[in-house]
């Protein structure tokens, strides 16, 4: 079970994510706070999984909430101001919603705090677990349709679906297509792809990268976080990373 703190000065905030929370049946709400200083005075007393945070609150703001505490919680921002979203990463942060959260991205975030609550722990959290496709099924249910690619490999045509691609290399005159599971290559230019992908939640954050924005973990300095894996955010890249994770459009 997952145990989690919501911490936010509004109360429509905390009836939200409560309603998010009870439809999931491996989360339990432990506790509400509606400021810094009662969620500090709570994380001393109780034990807590996952805290969705607040960023502007009436005493503290979410950063600051996190530099008081010296092992905080699986962290995930809620929040109604885009303009922080890049340097919540960097505080280590698991994901970052933007006010009014949908239930399909509430979804994804959850599944982003299952992956690291099960690294961190040496397992994944019991009861049923949303999969990254079921997460990417959710996103469709609200509207987007499920897309695919077909990739070429070994004479052989391979039907991927997009939302599994985690991130994708040039590789000389071939790409390699990254997933969970396996690694594609393919004989073609990543500039081929990135036009095809740019719709579905793809980003070039380097001359030689190509990642999914949702597949990200982590953001540190100029370095994103897929899984185990860090890659280079280039230097004329940043902005356009920056405004894709603040206006939470894909």
């Amino acid at each position: 079970m997952i145990r989690v703190l919501i911490v936010d000065d509004e109360a429509p905030a905390h009836t939200v994510l409560k309603a998010h929370c009870a439809k999931i049946d491996d989360i339990e709400v432990v506790g509400n706070c509606y400021d810094g200083t009662s969620a500090l005075t709570f994380l001393r007393q109780h034990p807590v999984d996952l805290m969705f945070l607040d960023m502007q609150m009436s005493d503290l703001t979410g950063f600051e909430l996190l530099q008081t505490l010296d092992a905080p919680p699986c962290v995930v921002f809620v929040t109604a101001y885009a303009d922080y979203a890049l340097e919540s990463y960097e505080f280590g942060v698991t994901d970052y919603l933007l006010k009014p959260v949908r239930y399909a991205r509430f979804l994804a975030a959850v599944e982003k705090v299952r992956r690291y609550l099960g690294r961190v722990n040496g397992s994944v959290k019991s009861g049923p677990e949303v999969s990254p496709d079921a997460a990417a099924s959710a996103d469709a249910s609200s509207g987007a349709e499920t897309a695919f690619l077909s990739i070429k490999t070994d004479g052989v045509t391979e039907r991927v679906e997009v939302g599994r691609i985690l991130y994708i290399e040039a590789w000389g005159n071939y790409i390699k297509i990254h997933l969970p599971e396996q690694t594609l290559v393919e004989r073609r230019t990543l500039s081929d792809l990135e036009t095809a992908l740019t719709d579905h939640g793809f980003v070039r954050i380097h001359k030689a990268w190509l990642v999914r924005l949702r597949a990200i973990d982590a953001i540190d300095g100029n370095r994103v976080r897929i899984g185990k894996t860090e890659l280079p955010v280039g230097a004329i890249y940043k902005q356009k990373l920056r405004d894709l994770i603040a206006s939470d459009s894909v």
